[in-house]
């Protein structure tokens, strides 16, 4: 068994305790494993909230802690600082051992996830996957097992599901989707405009004929809510059943299958509950 927890824009100084503590108890019950999370750790991108996120990200019971910076990770108010040191205060906290080009693969066992360094120093909110990360990343996906769970990690979204999102779209998105897609890809995670979803990424003209997911969460922790989504996470697990209907194959049956169920923070229950699950082929 193999769990991973996917969250974003946690944004440590904003972050509401309750939420922390009902997303510490949902890791202990469902026994996670691995824990993403994909950006925007921070507010500010000040060392007292960096601190506060190392420490929340420490108290949580998992075998791996995975870590990519967002824009919000990067100074904005000491400009100095950002253009010459844009993630030494990340790198203090979060060390992250990054290819040059700032890509990173962590070996989950039976999930492979490759991670992409998205943000720019040159950019305020958008964020891009260079042609070099975008072939790195193909390399390595191209490399793993058939059997693997192959997924991308960025943090801007890889799919916008409405057009007033579109501005926020990762840069070199279509590239970059066709590309994994080839190489074997199973799904882009990312986080950035606080709506959460799991939809497929529609497939180009010249691009293979296999899905490619897009597994957006919300923000985890923070009181930043949108469009009146609540906290959200999502939890990548092996399927416990085929969707009604669908009959296996002897194929798919020598192939390990996997869900991925969107957790929401209900106020009410001061808990997170399973609002949905999308079973990936």
């Amino acid at each position: 068994m193999s769990r991973l927890l996917q969250i974003s824009d946690t944004h440590f100084g904003t972050e509401q305790p309750a939420v922390a503590d009902a997303l510490r108890a949902l890791v202990q019950a469902e026994q996670v494993e691995h824990v993403l999370l994909a950006g925007d750790i921070t507010m500010r991108a000040r060392r007292g909230q960096f601190a506060a996120a190392r420490a929340f990200m420490d108290s949580l019971p998992v075998q791996t802690r995975m870590t990519l910076p967002g824009n919000h990770d990067i100074s904005l108010w000491l400009p100095w600082r950002r253009f010459l040191w844009p993630y030494r205060l990340y790198q203090q906290y979060f060390p992250t051992a990054f290819d040059t080009d700032g890509v990173i693969h962590w070996d989950l066992g039976p999930i492979h996830l490759i991670g992409v360094r998205t943000t720019r120093r040159y950019r305020h909110i958008q964020g891009e996957a260079s042609p070099a990360q975008i072939a790195n990343v193909s390399r390595r996906l191209q490399a793993l097992p058939d059997d693997a769970l192959k997924l991308v990690a960025v943090h801007q979204p890889a799919l916008v599901i409405e057009e007033e999102e579109r501005k926020n779209l990762l840069r070199g998105a279509v590239q970059a989707n066709a590309s994994w897609r080839a190489a074997g890809a199973a799904g882009v995670l990312g986080g950035h405009i606080h709506e959460p979803y799991v939809e497929l990424i529609p497939p180009g003209p010249q691009d293979a004929p296999t899905p490619l997911w897009a597994l957006q969460s919300g923000t985890a922790l923070s009181d930043r809510i949108r469009d009146n989504y609540p906290n959200s996470v999502n939890l990548i697990r092996p399927a416990t059943a085929a969707p009604q209907g669908h009959l296996h194959n002897p194929l798919q049956l020598r192939t390990p299958q996997w869900q991925v169920e969107r957790w929401d923070f209900d106020a009410s229950l001061q808990a997170f509950a399973c609002v949905a699950t999308t079973w990936l082929r």
